[in-house]
């Protein structure tokens, strides 16, 4: 029976039958984890069990934060269907480190695996690791690392104390009693299925034994390592995967590791659809921002949004072009992640978003020089015309149609407020004009053609806000549900 069989299932309920016995999820399925959600040390678990069982693969990156080829290779497997065999992937072990682009925030996160009680939260993500070891079959650890690992001396960057480009164990051959691990013939059997891939001589990866069981090792630190632990406590085979952080490409830091993984796979029997290595620099689109426990509204990337002093904010929603790695911080509050928490706005700041360490956006937060207008004021109202019917929304409302309803914003009302020096705006209507000025008064909008759902609350394109505004002040908005 497969190490995982145990485990209790987290993401999926367990279906009933009718002897009162359950049964676990047709395969293939996958679950999704989360420990310290929303904080800058949240870790992210998921698990791909296949069509068929067999060997599991523990894939960790990220343990040391500033080693992106290891994270973002990792972070290409968990949307996989396995064919047959497990994975278990943590693309970002040291969170808080890899937003901060730094080694350990807490020191080295792959120096406390010889620890007995947790004393930090770094220590406690070591435990959780560890228990995952329990249930794997085979441990990989992927790393960026200095230079160019070389048997013998040939230059500064190339010598044996350096570690790119290598796939490091802790023996030739371990014996755990009636087991033996061939490591160093399963590190060949890898190099000799990749290495024929690469086109740079430089860069073809080689076998580094760091003999850490030797008294005399001059790896002696290696003792605390997560791969050494996997090795000496489970009996399981461990590898270190490094590429070189002299690589100028990131995308060629990414495929070296994934041509690494792929090859072990095969040696363990684990088939996958294999990942496209497509790297699309990341980019914030928008944030979903709640002001005073409001409907959050959109903020767009490199926005403005003018506030009055007291007013509560919270990041609801980040929207980019990737869905992982994401961490919003509220300059001069809070901490490195502060999404989806509320904080009260003193002075004028700014919302930075990253995708892992790299800033992807940013929106300003300006404080009023004078109140202004309450966005839940009952003397705005819009004016819209249903199927040629009008109704009066109060700002703050919502109004409920269906799909393929034809709307017209017929008339902005707004006691002692000069309604035309304001725009309205459908967020996610293109106007048919070439000119787009965000004045959206007077079109007939077939609700059927509101199709840039990235404008819509949550991305869902089900409700989109109407916002009323001066300049990059926002005055009101309403709410358009749309119903299928």
């Amino acid at each position: 029976m497969n190490k995982l069989s145990g485990y209790l299932l987290i993401s999926l309920f367990l279906v009933s039958i009718g002897s009162g016995e359950s049964k676990a999820p047709r395969r293939p399925y996958r679950e999704h984890k989360i420990y310290f959600e929303n904080t800058p040390n949240e870790l992210n678990v998921y698990k791909l069990y296949g069509r068929f069982d067999g060997k599991t693969v523990f894939i960790l990156g990220g343990i040391q934060g500033d080693e992106p080829g290891g994270v973002l290779s990792a972070d290409l497997y968990p949307d996989l269907v396995l064919e047959k065999g497990n994975l278990i992937i943590i693309p970002r072990a040291n969170f808080h480190s890899i937003i901060l682009n730094k080694r350990g925030v807490n020191g080295d996160m792959n120096r406390r695996f010889d620890r007995q009680e947790p004393r930090d939260i770094d220590d406690k993500i070591v435990e959780i690791i560890k228990s995952l070891m329990a249930e794997s079959d085979l441990f990989l650890n992927l790393h960026d690392g200095s230079g160019f690992y070389r048997e013998t001396y040939i230059d500064a960057l190339h010598n044996p104390n350096r570690y790119g480009q290598s796939i490091i164990a802790d023996a030739d051959v371990y014996i755990a009693g009636k087991d033996t691990l061939h490591l160093a013939k399963m590190a060949q059997q890898v190099l000799n299925g990749m290495n024929y891939k690469i086109e740079n001589d430089e860069h073809t990866f080689r076998f580094f034994n760091t003999r850490t069981l030797d008294p005399n090792s001059p790896y002696s630190e290696q003792r605390k390592s997560a791969t050494y632990f996997a090795l000496t406590n489970y009996h399981i085979p461990a590898f270190g995967i490094e590429t070189s952080k002299e690589l100028q490409s990131l995308e060629l830091k990414i495929r070296y590791h994934n041509y690494v993984i792929n090859e072990f796979l095969k040696i363990m029997g684990v088939e996958p659809e294999h990942p496209a290595i497509l790297f699309e620099p990341p980019r914030l689109i928008y944030l979903l921002l709640s002001i005073n426990d409001m409907e959050p509204r959109i903020a767009e990337n490199n926005s403005t949004i003018t506030i009055n002093p007291g007013d509560r904010i919270k990041v609801a929603h980040i929207e980019s072009n990737y869905g992982r790695g994401l961490s919003c911080d509220i300059i001069g509050l809070g901490s490195d992640q502060d999404f989806r928490k509320t904080f009260t706005i003193s002075q004028s700041t700014s919302i930075i978003v990253r995708k892992d360490n790299r800033v992807i956006g940013e929106i300003k937060l300006a404080l009023s020089s004078s109140p202004q207008l309450a966005t839940t004021s009952e003397e705005g109202q819009l004016l819209i015309a249903v199927n040629g019917t009008p109704q009066k929304v109060k700002f703050g409302e919502t109004l409920t149609v269906k799909r393929g309803d034809i709307l017209q914003i017929k008339e902005l009302i707004l006691t002692n407020y000069p309604a035309a020096e304001l725009k309205v705006n459908l967020k996610g209507f293109v106007p048919p004009s070439k000119l787009n000025l965000g004045e959206d008064r007077g079109h007939l909008i077939n609700t059927r053609n509101l199709c840039w759902i990235k404008y819509s609350l949550n991305g869902e394109g089900k409700v989109y806000p109407i916002v009323v505004s001066q300049g990059e002040v926002e005055i009101g908005r309403v709410l358009v549900l749309i119903e299928d």
